[in-house]
């Protein structure tokens, strides 16, 4: 997706930590790294989005929220 002249791509990874468990989308600004991540979180069943920069265009998040939603599918609840 490009946004002002800016391309930024998306890609799922899992996560499996304490507390940080569940499937992220990712959102990475060319090769300047990771912007921002929308997470599902399977052990609180919800959806948390975790900025790492400031200033994360709001079209951005407007256009990944769906795309998460969709990608990672529903909650897998933790035993």
């Amino acid at each position: 997706m490009v946004v002002h002249g800016v391309e930024y791509r998306f890609c799922c990874a899992s996560s499996v930590v304490e507390g940080h468990d569940g499937l992220a989308l990712e959102c990475w600004r060319g090769n300047d790294g990771l912007l921002f991540e929308i997470f599902r979180n399977d052990e609180t069943l919800r959806f948390e989005v975790t900025l790492f920069v400031q200033d994360v265009p709001l079209e951005l998040l407007e256009y990944a929220v769906p795309i998460a939603r969709e990608r990672l599918g529903d909650f897998v609840p933790y035993p």
